[in-house]
């Protein structure tokens, strides 16, 4: 009974703490900024994607990863995910670069059908969790927009 007092007291002092951390913490905005298709092989693509990742809050915060989900005209693209950090200045903005790998039959098959007006742009929405230092929970983004993807070889 007497360990418990001190115990109890700390996981309430941390939990507090953890609150405090989180009070009028805004999400980073996490948007498209450029795709483009870096290698193709017999199974596979690799593309490079550049996200805009924006900071809303008044003071500086450093991504630690970006794990997320892209979906093109409202069918999944891929899935990426960052490890690079990067910080994000208060009221300002920065360049992520990942990397996204897709299998070379199905992404074709799924670009040469959203693209059935080519030169129009693909409404694109990501959507995902951001991991911020000094935050003891990720933080969830989800943004929609529009994109032109590059053309394709057709096969």
């Amino acid at each position: 009974m007497k360990f418990l007092l001190p115990t109890f007291t700390l996981g309430i002092t941390l939990l507090l703490g953890a609150c405090q951390t989180l009070s009028g913490l805004e999400s980073p905005e996490v948007s498209v900024s450029r795709i483009q298709l870096s290698s193709i092989s017999l199974f596979e693509q690799q593309w490079d994607l550049t996200l805009r990742a924006s900071n809303p809050n008044d003071r500086e915060l450093t991504l630690k990863s970006l794990d997320y989900e892209i979906y093109l005209n409202d069918e999944k693209f891929a899935r990426g995910l960052t490890d690079k950090s990067v910080t994000l200045p208060a009221m300002g903005d920065a360049l992520v670069t990942t990397h996204i790998t897709t299998s070379l039959l199905g992404s074709l098959q799924k670009l040469q059908s959203l693209q059935k007006n080519p030169g129009q742009p693909l409404q694109y929405r990501l959507e995902g969790k951001a991991r911020v230092a000094g935050v003891p929970i990720p933080l969830s983004f989800d943004k929609q927009g529009e994109i032109a993807l590059p053309s394709l070889p057709m096969p």
